[in-house]
């Protein structure tokens, strides 16, 4: 088995990935994707790099994710704020909604907030 290193039994069943190559077999069990360990035996897989992957997380290793709406960013223009990628329309503020992307804000309870917004609810008179 490709996954668990251990012997295939003759007689067990055993899943060939065509995409792997001829040589690669695995035990039904250990056909996972590579991030998620889900079972991929009937599902749709992807072969990279020398592991298998499911559809989601092959998709993130060539596109960023955001993290306001979980979905791929396919534009070039994009911003990494807060340690995750976000579309620019969607890194807003916590408060009012206005767009941070490319001005200055601050963190408050570990949530972005325009400086309008902080001086006006958050910050001591």
């Amino acid at each position: 088995c490709y996954h668990c290193k251990l012997n295939m039994r003759e007689g067990d069943p055993a899943v060939y990935a065509e995409r792997a190559g001829y040589d690669k077999l695995w035990h039904p069990g250990c056909f996972i994707c590579c991030s998620c360990g889900e079972l991929l035996v009937d599902m749709i897989y992807f072969w990279k790099n020398g592991n298998l992957y499911c559809g989601r997380h092959y998709c993130d290793s060539e596109r960023p994710r955001c993290a306001g709406c979980d979905e791929l960013i396919f534009s070039n223009e994009y911003t990494l704020a807060e340690g995750q990628n976000w579309h620019l329309k969607h890194f807003c503020c916590f408060d009012c909604d206005c767009v941070l992307a490319g001005i200055t804000y601050i963190t408050v309870n570990d949530k972005p907030v325009c400086k309008s917004c902080y001086m006006k609810n958050h910050a001591v008179v």
